[in-house]
């Protein structure tokens, strides 16, 4: 074991922290050599691909390439609400018919895929590439490949070097660490009993390069059974798993054959999303880095443990244009280790301003926005964020007096800059925003948290000298614009997502730039400054939400479910039929693309929450419509929808609308 954790840190460390060449373009034609040892050949960049492996969905939107993907698995398109691409069934069992539709030139599967690859092997009108990764090495190269493919080797050797230099950066942290400090860690995943990756697997070589020390079960897969003997003589001091399996693994983990182990009496269970725990991510670097400050936050808290200096890493400008301001631009720094994007506004000369982070402020030179990385919220700034605000003021130039700045975990690259005018009226907003983790309804759901960086972030500047009451009502008219692309686009709260949809995220921030100019008192919406600001937040808080989170209005129906924890394989495990889980999941998948029935459902969660509020109080009406898509599915005029098991409550509406549907379904034994 200690063996496979110095070798981990031998590698990773000899990777230099350098700027690695771009591949040179790829010279068509050429072939590339599958998983299987299929040399597929490509005599054209392909236009037309429907992907059932996960990880290269993934990889194919971070290379700017989302385009070409025309065919996605049910389970895709669920993880990632950016993406258009026409549903081809469940991952485990995708539909032959829905994939030849798509008319694609290539599809790309995983081995498991065998009725897709024994129906398209032999075609001649598109190629098949069987891919499969066990290993960051194998991700790596296949990045490389998709490169090479598409036409985006500069992209693609981007994204590994910006996963090398992590792992290395992660080695060089860790490398004083002793066999002795290290936990022992494992990836854990519930059925109906505990399964774990087995020796070969990436999972492994995530947690070694974290600092942590692995199991030997002497058992390879993707997930292999683990014997409580085996369990106990490792005791795990922190596991984790998908937070997909999370309700279950909690469950399994509190049995009596699992839960007398250090890692579950120590409540050391942590969860991540799906996208980083299940596959090799295009975000592997990032990932390590951020189970590496879990599991050794003392490395990771203490700035004076830092391997390398605070510096400017790169500057780009920024679309801002006042009298009064000298200059806008996004600034990648170093912070104790981690990578900071800050979009900056420089100022001629000091201005006053107005934060809800910070309160007013004067003598300000600077404003700006600031991207912290998941590791850095993690480690150095659990010692209190004030020394993070002033090494970011430092690295920007200024001192904490001069600078007044905002916090967030949106990406910089997802900054949204909006600008509008009417005749001598000019307002500008930096937005960023993500709605992923904690949206809440004020009023609604329960606050339980002290700290204060937000995470809808936005910064307000106009051509007008705003009086202290001006920028203060600034802050209730981009309030306000912002609640409504929340509502507009039907977020939902994180916590209440059936019953609710969310009014901000409870950590968002606005900062209000007094300006130069004429000055103004009011910015309410009855001015035409105010109809301008609440059109510059609205614009920007859309963007923005559409760059980090995916999230468009013309998203697909099976995503606005799942974003209210009711996917098909959730819906149907509250039923008890004849028709297996599996195959239940998948009609109603299917069934729900349907026009007539996605229509059906979409009007039920439009009056579901309105039924929630007491603005509709009778649903007989909708109770004939139930019967009416009970029976077209079933056939039967006297078809009654079945009975869940209740295991959950759901809004009364939903409840009867998916009763309908899985009704007829299971009584007609119905095929869309």
């Amino acid at each position: 074991m200690v063996g496979i954790v110095l070798k981990v840190i031998f590698i990773l460390a000899g990777l230099l922290l350098l700027m690695t060449a771009a591949s040179p373009a790829a010279v068509f034609p050429f072939w590339e050599t599958d998983a299987v040892g299929s040399r597929v050949s490509f005599t054209t960049v392909p236009q037309r691909v429907v992907c059932l492996a996960p990880y290269i969905t993934e990889m194919l939107p971070a290379f700017g390439r989302e385009s070409i993907l025309v065919g996605l698995t049910r389970q895709d398109l669920i993880l990632n609400s950016g993406l258009r691409a026409v549903n081809v069934g469940d991952y485990f069992s995708p539909d032959v018919e829905a994939i030849a539709d798509c008319t694609p030139d290539l599809i790309i599967v995983a081995p498991s895929h065998e009725t897709v690859i024994r129906a398209f092997r032999d075609r001649s009108d598109c190629r098949l590439m069987v891919m499969e990764a066990h290993s960051l090495e194998t991700a790596f190269s296949h990045m490389e490949t998709m490169g090479r493919i598409f036409d985006c080797e500069e992209e693609a050797t981007a994204v590994i070097r910006d996963n090398r230099n992590q792992l290395a950066l992660a080695a060089r942290k860790l490398s004083a660490v002793p066999a002795g400090r290290r936990p022992r860690v494992c990836r854990v995943m519930a059925g109906k009993t505990l399964s774990c990756p087995g020796d070969d697997s990436f999972q492994n070589e995530v947690i070694a390069a974290a600092g942590g020390l692995v199991p030997a079960w002497g058992k390879t897969g993707f997930a292999v059974p683990v014997e409580p003997a085996a369990w106990h003589e490792f005791n795990p001091q922190v596991v984790y798993g998908c937070t997909d399996n999370e309700t279950a693994v909690r469950t399994l983990l509190d049995g009596p054959e699992w839960k007398e182990v250090d890692a579950v009496r120590d409540g050391r269970i942590l969860m991540f999303p799906c996208d980083l725990t299940c596959r090799v991510s295009v975000r592997a670097g990032a990932f390590v880095q951020w189970l590496a400050a879990l599991l050794h936050p003392d490395i990771y808290s203490t700035p004076e443990k830092a391997v390398l200096e605070n510096t400017v890493l790169s500057r780009k400008p920024a679309a801002v244009s006042f009298d009064y301001v000298d200059r806008a631009e996004v600034v990648a720094h170093r912070v104790a280790d981690a990578t900071y994007k800050s979009v900056v506004v420089r100022f001629k000369e000091p201005v006053t301003v107005h934060s809800t982070l910070e309160g007013g402020r004067t003598g300000i030179r600077a404003v700006g926005n600031s991207y912290v990385p998941m590791h850095a919220s993690l480690g150095h700034m659990t010692r209190g964020i004030d020394t993070v605000r002033k090494s970011i003021a430092s690295n920007l130039g200024y001192t904490g007096a001069e600078y007044a700045g905002l916090m967030t975990g949106a990406d910089m690259a997802n900054l949204s800059i909006q600008t509008r005018t009417f005749k001598e009226l000019t307002v500008t907003a930096l937005v960023t925003a993500g709605v992923r983790g904690n949206a809440l309804r004020m009023s609604r759901d329960t606050g339980a948290y002290y700290e204060k960086p937000g995470t809808i972030n936005i910064i307000l500047l106009t051509n007008r000298r705003l009086s202290p009451a001006a920028m203060a009502w600034a802050v209730v008219t981009v309030t306000e614009a912002k609640s409504a692309v929340l509502s507009d686009l039907d977020i939902r709260s994180t916590y209440s997502p059936r019953a609710h949809g969310a009014t901000g995220t409870g950590t968002d921030t606005v900062l209000v730039v007094q300006g130069e100019g004429a000055e103004t008192a009011y910015t309410g919406g009855h001015t035409k400054i105010g109809e301008l600001i609440a059109k510059v937040v609205h614009a920007g808080v859309t963007e923005a939400i559409a760059r980090q989170n995916g999230i468009r209005t013309d998203r697909d129906l099976l995503q606005r479910l799942a974003e209210r924890k009711l996917g098909p394989d959730k819906v149907a495990a509250r039923y008890t039929t004849y028709m297996n889980e599996k195959v239940l999941a998948s009609r109603l998948a299917e069934l729900l693309q349907e026009p007539y029935y996605t229509a059906f459902m979409e009007s039920a969660l439009a009056l579901s929450d309105a039924y929630g509020k007491g603005l509709v109080k009778n649903l007989d009406f909708f109770d004939d419509s139930c019967r009416s898509v009970s029976v077209r599915l079933s056939g039967d005029s006297n078809a009654l929808p079945v009975c869940s098991d209740n295991e959950e409550t759901l809004p009364v509406v939903l409840q009867k609308a998916f009763d309908a549907i899985v009704g007829g379904i299971v009584k007609g034994d119905a095929v869309p």
